[in-house]
């Protein structure tokens, strides 16, 4: 039997399953939003002008100091985040923000999707190019599954 992305290993879509009425009943509840989720929206819009006051990173080179400041970094960590999750299927970056506990990436995925193991994969591929473009240790990186979708 060969199985499409989109089709479930039982062979009945979830969507139509009666069993399933609980979880839909719950997919159409609203919910509140989580706390500090607006904050950490707001500072990695306020990050990404440019507002953050952290210290800088600095690398050591063959020719020199490189200071790479916070706006830099969430930039480069956006665009890493948005290009990495393009390979792992069913994943959405929707915001990357820095704290003083590191990188925080918001993620959306697939009703489906193995979200943990996508996360883990995303923190993983993400640093190990960060690392690679930057050749040093960086903040850690937090991702975060803000929501589930069904496409």
């Amino acid at each position: 039997m060969s199985a499409d992305k989109n089709e479930s290993p039982t062979g009945v879509d979830p969507r139509d399953d009666p069993r399933w009425r609980l979880v839909r009943a719950a997919a159409r509840t609203p919910v509140p939003t989580p706390p500090g989720l607006l904050d950490r929206v707001l500072r990695s819009v306020n990050g990404l002008r440019g507002s953050l006051q952290g210290e800088p990173v600095v690398v050591q080179q063959a020719r020199g100091r490189l200071r790479i400041g916070e706006h830099a970094l969430a930039l480069l960590c956006r665009h890493i985040a948005v290009r990495t999750a393009r390979d792992i299927d069913g994943v959405h970056v929707w915001a990357v923000a820095i704290d003083p506990d590191g990188f925080e990436v918001l993620i959306t995925v697939r009703y489906g999707v193995a979200a943990g193991d996508a996360a883990d994969r995303l923190v993983r591929d993400v640093h190990h190019s960060l690392v690679g473009l930057v050749g040093t240790s960086l903040p850690v990186i937090n991702v975060h599954i803000a929501d589930v979708r069904q496409d």
